[in-house]
């Protein structure tokens, strides 16, 4: 789950800030800070490869 919705937030937060351009970026707008936190959601607690490797040893399969 934590894979899956890490992945997904910062996927849309680039989106967020392709759209938003230059503005995307700036502190003073949300936008920016989404991203930062996602991206930070995105390491937190072992990065995507290490979740990947839990979920597999969870399932059986050797990593």
């Amino acid at each position: 789950m934590k894979l899956t919705a890490t992945e997904t937030a910062l996927a849309v937060s680039e989106q967020a800030i392709r759209i938003h351009g230059g503005a995307g970026i700036m502190r003073e707008y949300p936008v920016g800070r989404i991203h930062r936190d996602a991206f930070v959601y995105v390491i937190g607690e072992g990065t995507s490869d290490i979740q990947r490797n839990i979920i597999a040893r969870d399932l059986g399969f050797k990593p």
